[in-house]
């Protein structure tokens, strides 16, 4: 613990991370706090916002998270958005999803669905379960445009496989509304997605 510290107090972002995360998790310091699980979750913020500030994609991530629900920082959503948007410009997928969110929901952010299926769309290409389902269902209700159903049934599917409960509901009853030439060909979308990754 004396060298993690160490390293964190000499600007290594990694080990500021990885002491927010001690933090965060209660193995900061072993002392007993407010919370009695010896959880510290200013200074989890403190140390993050240090590794965050050098461009630490997951250290942003959970800042992000941090404001977003008011832990161990006053709560301030605009300010998540800002830390989503920092690590998902990184290829952080959970704060793709998570930006995704903010702009479907308008939370912290001016309601905006194209940014949405941007960021779903980021992360669903990378396998995101979460991510799948949520394109799939703002495709299907043509915040896109007219549906492409077919598209819908490709994301949901990738997103079932992968035991997305909603999604494997949804696609018995889309299954239902494609023809068979449009069921085939989502059906190789699929197939050829999975064979890409």
């Amino acid at each position: 613990m004396q060298a993690l510290l160490e390293a964190a107090a000499s600007g290594d972002p990694q080990a500021q991370y990885e002491l927010a995360l001690r933090h965060d998790n209660g193995e900061g310091n072993g002392d007993d706090n407010a919370g009695g699980d010896g959880r510290d979750a200013a200074e989890a913020a403190r140390w993050y916002r240090l590794a965050a500030d050098q461009g630490h994609a997951d250290a942003q991530l959970h800042l992000g998270l941090m404001y977003d629900t008011g832990d161990g920082v006053p709560q301030n959503e605009a300010t998540a958005v800002e830390w989503y948007r920092r690590a998902a410009e990184q290829d952080n997928v959970d704060a793709q999803v998570n930006l995704g969110l903010m702009y479907l929901n308008g939370t912290g952010v001016a309601k905006n669905e194209s940014a949405a299926i941007h960021c779903f769309r980021m992360a669903a290409i990378t396998g995101h379960p979460k991510a799948q389902f949520n394109l799939g269902a703002l495709l299907y209700n043509g915040a896109a445009g007219k549906p492409n159903l077919g598209e819908v049934y490709q994301w949901w599917t990738l997103a079932a496989l992968q035991g997305h409960p909603s999604a494997q509901q949804n696609l018995e009853v889309l299954a239902g509304k494609l023809s068979r030439e449009q069921l085939a060909a989502a059906q190789a979308a699929v197939a050829e997605t999975i064979h890409r990754t």
